[in-house]
């Protein structure tokens, strides 16, 4: 399980090093390899009463409109 703080502190690191990754495309990749485009980041309050977590960040995918090739490197 990924928390918000560490979630942004990745992306920090990434664009405080790099002007590439400030421009770069988000892509989600799923268990079968599949690279799915981020569509949406939205906070949404969990309804279950008593809950240690109320809040949770939802992000949504979406269907590769373009598809980016194979990935060379991981950086």
């Amino acid at each position: 399980m990924l928390k918000c703080q560490e979630l942004e502190k990745v992306i920090r690191m990434f664009n405080d090093r790099s002007e590439a990754a400030k421009n770069a495309r988000v892509s989600v990749e799923l268990r079968d390899g599949s690279l799915w485009d981020l569509g949406e980041i939205f906070l949404a309050t969990n309804k279950i009463i008593g809950n240690r977590e109320t809040h949770r960040l939802v992000i949504r995918i979406n269907k590769e409109i373009a598809s980016p090739g194979e990935i060379e490197t991981k950086l």
